[in-house]
């Protein structure tokens, strides 16, 4: 099992690519990004808030500790190379607000977001570990 367990909105083109940008720079292993469309593989994380997944990304980490949104996302973002220190910065106790708000406008524009940036909804299909 992969250190991080990302959770990701596979009907968003926006967080289709995110998650390829994430997986495409991190060190192979390191996350199992499941779909919240996957049913099958969200039964083993009865944690996980399937009523998020228009919200934002949820991340479980190996301690069991699951996180949401901005915090999700910088927790992500340390484990890239190159990208560590961004995570610190959404993760610093001074800045995390900042990332918070910042982090609700994107999830709020996100279906806008993916079509400025050519993507659509269900583009691929979603991809999970089971």
């Amino acid at each position: 099992m992969a250190p991080v367990t990302l959770f990701y909105d596979a009907d968003c083109g926006f967080c289709q690519g995110s998650v390829d940008w994430l997986l495409s720079r991190a060190r192979p292993g390191t996350f199992d990004a499941v779909a919240y469309q996957n049913d099958r593989a969200l039964e083993k994380f009865p944690m996980v808030d399937r009523n998020l997944a228009d919200k934002g990304i949820q991340a479980l980490g190996p301690e069991g500790r699951l996180r949401r949104k901005a915090e999700a996302t910088g927790y992500c973002l340390t484990f890239v190379p190159g990208w560590r220190w961004m995570g610190r910065l959404i993760l610093f106790p001074l800045f995390s607000p900042f990332a918070a708000l910042g982090y609700a406008m994107v999830a709020r524009n996100r279906h806008h977001i993916s079509r400025w940036m050519g993507r659509t909804s269900c583009q691929t299909s979603p991809r999970s570990q089971g």
